[in-house]
């Protein structure tokens, strides 16, 4: 097994006001639209499949959720009346967003000479999901085309809608969160992120010279007041699944891969499945885009969990997302099959998607594969040996963000021939007269 950190950014912008497009106020008090930076940590709307990339987050945007609390911080009272579920859109050279919002302008400036005053300060919450799905506000039901799974339904099953199901409404109090289902089908896997504070945290100072807003890198961007100037709101777009992907290469005569295949013979892989028997890794849940207890760790809601009955299933094969270049017939030598050079198990550099459960996950993988030679003397002309081996490994801390490899080597080991002739054991003589002589 092996993990790898995605780490790769990218930059965007939200559009924001000038100083025309509202009349100038007394010193910094001037209506001053609500902009931000966003990043996506290198891996999409209930219609958009695959990893997310700055493509990718070009073309579907992304939803925010917004709270205002007046005179306090936010609250799991609240509920989002600044924005919900904002789509933000890309429109060259900078994202857009319509209807344009505001800063509240009670900030409690009064230490800068001649500013005008407050009693009190208004602060903005913000929650950002990504990729972007239409949902209806009263109830949050994604109206997003769906993508149904029903590749090979019968194994293990057919999902109706899958990625990006549901949204809390905009009149529900508190954290607002993202209802998930994942696909059993690669192909049809829908990446997921959300929004944080970026590498070396959110730092800025607000219209009074006297208060500096400091958020922690990985925490959510709540309790901001009104920028100085022209601040932007830094958004870093992290993943909250769990990337699974599976390679397989041949190692021929010797323990590591490599060696050499003969030129008659293919490997040819039928499927590979993999199972969570223990039932710890759900299907279904939902994203709280409020993650306050770990930095930069995704916070899905374990109540809300759907595991299967026996466990998380996952089959690729023919029918569902198997890397066509490694499968073959028993009949004939045709694709190249399973080389000594790894190769990606499923087609097109596609993925799993799973919900991290931040704990070790055990899982059973088998692989089905076969060995065909040519040979014109057996029956058939093919000397065919199917293989079906199971082994059971263990990802240590399955955690979001984290990109994980299944590397299946397969041991593939020559039938040698040696030959002597052995020495003609002598067991003595016996006398037989034929006819006997006599005397």
């Amino acid at each position: 097994m092996r993990k790898i950190l995605l780490l790769a950014a990218a930059t965007a912008v939200f559009a924001a006001c000038t100083s025309d497009e509202a009349p100038v106020l007394q010193n910094d008090d001037a209506p001053r639209a609500v902009a931000f930076d966003t990043y996506t940590s290198s891996a999409t709307r209930s219609g958009q499949t695959d990893v997310m990339s700055t493509t990718t987050l070009h073309t579907t945007g992304f939803g925010i959720f917004a709270f205002q609390s007046d005179n306090a911080t936010y609250a799991a009272t609240d509920t989002p009346d600044f924005m919900w579920n904002q789509e933000v859109t890309w429109t060259e050279p900078s994202w857009i967003y319509t209807p344009l919002k505001y800063w509240p302008n009670e900030t409690t400036q009064d230490t800068q000479d001649g500013a005008a005053t407050s009693t009190g300060t208004d602060v903005l919450s913000f929650f950002a999901y990504a990729p972007y799905v239409a949902a209806t506000p009263g109830t949050g039901a994604v109206t997003a085309t769906a993508i149904t799974d029903t590749d090979n339904a019968a194994t293990p099953n057919a999902v109706a809608n899958v990625g990006i199901t549901g949204l809390t409404s905009n009149a529900a109090t508190g954290d607002p969160k993202v209802s998930y289902q994942m696909a059993y089908t690669p192909s049809k896997s829908v990446d997921l992120l959300w929004g944080v504070a970026p590498a070396g945290g959110l730092s800025y100072q607000t219209v009074n010279p006297d208060n500096t807003i400091n958020i922690v890198e990985g925490t959510p961007l709540t309790n901001l007041i009104k920028p100085s100037k022209d601040q932007k709101i830094k958004f870093l777009f992290k993943h909250a699944l769990a990337r699974l992907g599976m390679t397989v290469v041949a190692a021929v005569d010797q323990l590591a891969p490599g060696g050499s295949i003969d030129a008659a013979t293919k490997i040819y892989v039928n499927s590979v499945t993999i199972t969570n028997t223990a039932a710890t890794i759900p299907v279904a849940g939902e994203l709280n885009l409020n993650n306050t207890t770990t930095p930069g760790v995704a916070k899905w809601e374990s109540e809300s969990y759907t595991i299967p009955t026996g466990g998380l299933k996952l089959v690729v094969n023919s029918d569902r997302g198997l890397n066509e270049a490694l499968t073959g017939s028993t009949t004939a030598i045709t694709r190249a099959g399973v080389t000594t050079s790894e190769t990606n198990v499923i087609a097109d550099g596609k993925y799993f998607m799973l919900i991290p459960t931040h704990a070790d996950a055990v899982l059973q993988v088998t692989i089905d594969y076969t060995v065909i030679t040519a040979d014109a003397n057996v029956a058939g002309e093919f000397a065919v040996t199917n293989n079906v081996i199971t082994k059971e490994i263990t990802i240590s801390s399955f955690t979001n963000n984290k990109a994980y490899n299944l590397r299946l080597v397969l041991g593939l080991t020559s039938v040698k021939v040696d030959a002597e002739v052995a020495d003609w054991q002598l067991e003595g003589s016996s006398e037989v007269n034929l006819p006997r002589n006599n005397n």
